[in-house]
């Protein structure tokens, strides 16, 4: 594999995060935005938490040499520890198809009208389709997709701030949800459960750099990038905060009052987004199934089972998975935590030994 430089490591971290879910603006709401101003406080503070726990993943990669999810995260040597890692990362990468099938429908119903029943199939027969078949043809559109997402998601945030909307509702009093009561809280699962989709990234870029230097610049710069992304998202959702409480995808709903043919745009871009991410996500999830002759039906009625839970609602989604997804997340972190300290203690007594 081509050894990457800390600008094409940076782009990873962009991508990995720039997914459906901060796109819609939803999370970033959920999260950060109930809070109104007190948001940019756990923006600020996750942003931190972002830092730091990508040079840990980078150097506990770069000094075991490997981008293994078991040994990235726990800090012991033990083979059934690194299994139960792998099937619980397994279960929250199922759980994405639940989510992904919710917000393509409430996509679509959204923006065209349509039933969210019909948004949501398409999205899990689009992700059977994918994962049964050539995953690796098909991930090069998704490369080519996130950097269109990330430019048209800019201008839409910028054009939302400039555009400075009146507020057509109250400015404070909105209900946090029950997982994420408030904004230090808040702030520590939105991190945690982002981190859950960055340690197999932050681990193969690691590996992977042209050196340490290049490991650690791409690191710092992409989840600093991600934090400045999330401040300016936060600032668009804040002009009108009823409106971004009322919607299951904001942003959408932003393009939509700034231009007709940005709201379509928008619409094309972001549905791709959701597409990308569950069938991403749900290949994750095939990679733990033994292969066999039942792993296609289970492949194809997990997708569909997945499907109907989604259709209890993208906003309801957001407001306990993800939050469910953080907890577990701070188990991890915690774990990475202690598998740093170990890494850097070895480091420590080795440099003594060769005084």
């Amino acid at each position: 594999m081509k050894k990457l430089n800390w600008i094409e490591i940076t782009s990873l971290y962009i991508g990995i995060i720039m997914g459906a879910g901060f796109a819609s603006g939803r999370e970033c709401w959920q999260f950060f935005g109930v809070f109104g101003t007190k948001g940019y406080a756990g923006a600020a503070a996750s942003t931190v938490c972002f830092v730091l726990l990508a040079c840990m993943l980078t150097y506990i990669a770069r000094s075991k040499g490997t981008a293994d999810l078991g040994r990235l995260i726990c800090p012991f040597e033990s083979r059934p520890a690194y299994e139960i890692i792998g099937w619980v990362l397994a279960a929250i990468y199922y759980s994405m198809i639940i989510a992904m099938t919710a917000a393509g429908g409430s996509l679509l119903n959204q923006q065209f009208g349509i039933n969210k029943a019909a948004g949501g199939i398409m999205i899990a027969l689009l992700c059977i389709f994918t994962v049964l078949g050539d995953f690796e043809r098909v991930s090069k559109i998704f490369k080519l997709m996130i950097p269109v997402l990330f430019i048209i998601g800019i201008i839409t945030i910028l054009l939302t701030i400039k555009a400075d909307f009146s507020q057509s509702g109250p400015v404070e009093g909105y209900t946090p949800g029950r997982m994420s009561p408030n904004w230090p809280v808040s702030a520590l699962v939105f991190m945690a459960y982002n981190t859950l989709g960055m340690i197999a990234m932050s681990g193969n870029s690691a590996v992977n750099a042209k050196d340490s230097r290049n490991a650690y610049a791409g690191a710092i710069a992409g989840t600093l990038c991600l934090g400045a992304l999330t401040i300016l998202l936060l600032r668009a959702l804040l002009t009108d905060m009823a409106f971004s409480s009322e919607l299951d995808l904001p942003m959408l709903g932003f393009a939509g009052r700034l231009s007709p043919v940005l709201s379509i745009i928008y619409a094309v871009i972001l549905y791709g987004a959701v597409y990308s991410t569950g069938a991403s996500t749900y290949y994750g999830f095939s990679t733990k199934l033994k292969d066999g002759r039942y792993k296609r039906w289970i492949i194809v009625g997990g997708a569909l089972a997945g499907f109907l839970l989604g259709l209890t609602g993208f906003k309801k989604l957001v407001e306990f998975l993800y939050p469910a997804q953080g907890y577990i997340g701070i188990v991890f972190i915690l774990l990475i935590i202690i598998n740093f300290c170990r890494e850097l203690g070895k480091t420590s007594a080795d440099d003594r030994r060769d005084i």
